[in-house]
């Protein structure tokens, strides 16, 4: 009887945990900073860029960052201008000089990328713009790529885009995303284990 009482508390305790655990995940993913005067602003592409671009438009013009990059394009631009600093310095997948293994996440080859460039221009600080669902992620990954002793990163979200902080809000297509997000990042987490890079 005592071991049947057990197992029923046991199931009980862990279906506890796991709808808190479920009730928390939302809000985990949109990780957010108050964004502070740096160096550059680093865009994430993705299906929704155009939101994306608006924000890093609006931190440009409230005077956050002198250069702006887009990684995944290879572009850096100097804010007080329109044009690249070096309109050859590649897109990630083809011409740029990083290689990087096949199994290794976009954003993470995005992150790999910002870095490379953010060394060959010397910068010391910046500000990364994306998705609020992305931003954890993001945030992992810079914290493996990164020396925090040598560069600054803010984490600043989309401001139009919705921060889901409720499983109740959430529509099946945000669970879907949610899931996607999730599983990214455990990919990552586990293929980084045995990476120096």
């Amino acid at each position: 009887m005592k071991r049947r009482t057990f197992s029923v508390f046991l199931i009980i305790s862990s279906l506890a945990i796991l709808l808190i655990l479920l009730d928390y995940a939302p809000r985990y993913l949109t990780y957010a900073d108050t964004p502070v005067k740096s160096d550059a602003i680093v865009l994430f592409v993705g299906p929704d860029k155009k939101s994306r671009q608006e924000e890093a438009n609006f931190l440009i013009t409230q005077g956050y960052a002198r250069y702006f990059l887009i990684p995944a394009y290879g572009k850096i631009r100097d804010t007080r201008g329109h044009d690249p600093i070096s309109p050859g310095i590649g897109i990630v997948h083809s011409n740029s000089n990083l290689k990087t293994k096949s199994y290794f996440e976009n954003t993470h080859v995005e992150v790999l990328e910002a870095k490379r460039m953010m060394e060959h221009y010397g910068l010391k600080s910046a500000i990364f713009v994306s998705s609020p669902d992305h931003m954890r992620r993001i945030k992992i990954i810079t914290e493996k790529v990164f020396d925090k002793k040598d560069v600054q990163i803010a984490f600043v979200p989309v401001r139009s885009e919705t921060r889901h902080h409720d499983l109740r809000d959430l529509t099946p297509s945000d669970y879907t995303r949610m899931g996607k997000e999730y599983i990214k990042i455990v990919w990552f987490l586990m293929y980084s284990t045995f990476q120096t890079t």
